[in-house]
């Protein structure tokens, strides 16, 4: 896999920041995160000099380095590096390196990328070079002796905790119309989906998952009957990239297996009412089949909450994909 295929870590959209910098005379710190590619506006000019898209500090007249602090959208173990000088051709660092912390209060800093050169207008990527010391919070990268970046990317994989915090921070700042959508395509049920908006802000993941089983536990069988539906049959193929995923099994399955599913749903259904709904994550076909059958067995007041805790494995694991 490409490391940039991996979520960036510290992207504005997850809470990343630019929190200090020593030095941003002309151009800020906040430019190294923005999301889009840096550009260059020919003309452009501020009242200190030639506009520039990225961090830029001024020309050091003293020994050191510059540098700034930046706090990870998502606390993880760093995959690969980006530091892109597009468009500093002149004033660009001579070289840069990168240090990392897990506890940021606490000032302990240790080594991700070692002292490296630098060359004008280049989207350098680093990975063998970098130190892998396990999850990091906090980045501080230095230039050395000054000069301009246009961008940072840090790719890598984000810590459960941090991801599910980066969740809760998500739902926490959409606007109700578009939470309201990818809510939906974690449960199909109307009235969750309406309580979970109306329940932001969320302090944290496990205060979201806490009020998300809360608010399922208390709703209408039709409630939960509505979000069964919106999932495809086992076996049977979907539009919904998540439920192809979830479902990957089956695709691989004999055609004896796939019949015996179909089977088993209609049996199921005329039964119960609703769809066999199973979290299908990481379980064979077989098993899911041989789970059908002996769910056949329930009573239909048993079957329906086995069912309802079914679905809420479902959404866990459908949150947690909302980010990253």
């Amino acid at each position: 896999m490409d490391f940039t295929e991996l979520v960036d870590l510290a992207s504005e959209r997850l809470g990343g920041a630019v929190l200090f910098a020593n030095d941003e005379f002309f151009a800020p710190k906040e430019n190294l995160l923005k999301p889009s590619v840096p550009v260059f506006i020919e003309g452009k000019y501020t009242d200190l000099g030639k506009w520039m898209d990225g961090w830029e500090t001024r020309r050091r007249r003293t020994p050191g380095f510059d540098w700034c602090i930046v706090r990870l959208g998502l606390p993880g173990v760093i995959r690969g590096v980006v530091v892109d000088t597009s468009h500093f051709k002149g004033n660009y660092p001579d070289t840069c390196s990168i240090d990392g912390t897990r506890a940021f209060a606490d000032d302990e800093w240790f080594e991700v990328l070692p002292r490296t050169k630098l060359q004008p207008h280049t989207r350098h990527v680093f990975i063998d070079e970098l130190s892998s010391r396990g999850p990091v919070t906090h980045l501080r990268l230095n230039v050395f002796p000054d000069g301009g970046v246009s961008r940072l990317r840090v790719h890598g994989v984000a810590t459960e905790e941090g991801r599910g915090n980066a969740v809760a921070r998500y739902i926490n700042t959409l606007m109700d119309r578009v939470i309201e959508a990818q809510l939906k395509s974690c449960c199909g049920s109307s009235e969750w989906v309406r309580r979970m908006i109306a329940s932001r802000p969320f302090a944290s993941w496990s205060d979201l998952i806490r009020d998300a089983e809360a608010i399922w536990n208390t709703l209408t069988p039709d409630d939960w009957r509505e979000a069964f539906a919106a999932h495809p049959r086992i076996g049977e193929s979907s539009a919904s990239k998540w439920a192809r995923q979830e479902q990957s099994a089956t695709a691989s399955a004999s055609s004896d297996v796939r019949d015996a599913l179909a089977e088993a749903n209609r049996e199921y259904e005329a039964r119960f009412g609703h769809i066999y709904i199973v979290c299908a994550t990481g379980r064979t076909a077989d098993e899911m089949l041989a789970m059908a059958w002996q769910r056949l067995e329930n009573t239909p007041h048993h079957e329906l909450r086995v069912a309802a805790e079914e679905q809420m494995k479902i959404t866990k694991l459908r949150l947690m994909k909302l980010v990253g």
